[in-house]
């Protein structure tokens, strides 16, 4: 039997990280949990076939030790027919299929409630500060999720009439996931580098080319067609761009990425829609401080 290499998925979104882990991956302290640690992701989420996710069982211990180290917050969540099923000796068979941990809030219990047919998580997103413990004074750079609201969700009696779907023409994805995430990492950094380093825009972009010599000398490989078309396109749409006089380039790139351009195809369009919610998201973050059009 081929046993692959162990793998985890860790999706960023700006400054939201968040990991999907399985089972024993919670409870093990190997390298998936040192890694874990090291990326320190703002929300763990953990799909178990175990049973109630109540606060006195191991998955709970297991889960406020990412709370504690490196502060994530943790959703673990069980089939609710394992759950049911799950008869200890003396107890009464539970309902909670999930448990929510963070920081802030302590431990939350999640019941299926009887007649629900699921539940709805509503988790908010807020300012946290790092600390360091070399002699920097903290930052509020970083984020946190809390768990704020629990609602069960309850299917209609009768069902929806079936819609007729019109049909559509097959259409193929523009960019993988992998390859989504990578044009978005290099939009946060042009709008980074447009904030604070216009002058740098250029040498940044020049390094997200294909053929670059860093991907080499870290033995990665070098960008897929589309990938490398994606990135020649927010070349364009950041080449084209001049800042007014008064006006900084950081300011002038929201108003660019912002205006639709009708004789654009889609592979542009993604690009610069990805480069607008970069910017969007930096601006934002900016509004609790200095602006960097300022």
């Amino acid at each position: 039997m081929d046993v692959p290499r162990k793998a985890i998925q860790i999706v960023e979104v700006a400054e939201l990280v968040m990991v999907s882990l399985v089972c024993e991956d919670l409870a093990q302290n190997d390298e998936i949990a040192q890694l874990i640690r090291s990326v320190g992701p703002t929300a763990v989420i953990v799909g178990l076939l175990d049973g109630p996710q109540i606060a006195s069982r191991w998955s709970a211990r297991y889960a406020s030790v990412l709370a504690d180290d490196p502060g994530s917050s943790v959703l673990t969540l069980s089939s609710f027919g394992m759950v049911e099923r799950s008869r200890p000796d003396g107890r009464e068979a539970s309902r909670v299929i999930a448990l929510w941990k963070d920081p802030t809030t302590g431990i939350k219990e999640i019941p299926l409630e009887p007649g629900a047919h699921g539940v709805l998580l509503t988790v908010s997103f807020d300012r946290a500060t790092r600390y360091a413990a070399d002699r920097r004074w903290p930052v509020d750079n970083s984020t946190f999720a809390s768990g704020v609201a629990v609602h069960q969700v309850h299917a209609a009696d009768a069902g929806s009439p079936a819609q007729p779907v019109p049909p559509t023409a097959a259409t193929m994805t523009l960019l993988e996931t992998e390859e989504l995430t990578i044009l978005t990492a290099w939009a946060e950094g042009v709008s980074e580098a447009a904030a604070y380093a216009p002058d740098r825009v250029g040498e940044l972009l020049a390094q997200a080319r294909t053929g670059s010599a860093w991907r080499a000398e870290l033995g990665l490989p070098d960008l897929s067609g589309r990938l490398a078309d994606a990135i020649e396109s927010l070349a364009r749409v950041v080449g084209v761009v001049a800042a007014p006089a008064g006006t900084s380039l950081f300011n002038a790139l929201i108003t660019a990425a912002d205006e639709d351009d009708l004789d654009e195809n889609t592979l542009d369009g993604l690009v610069r829609h990805v480069l607008l919610s970069m910017l969007e998201e930096r601006r934002t973050r900016q509004s609790t401080g200095p602006s960097a059009g300022s």
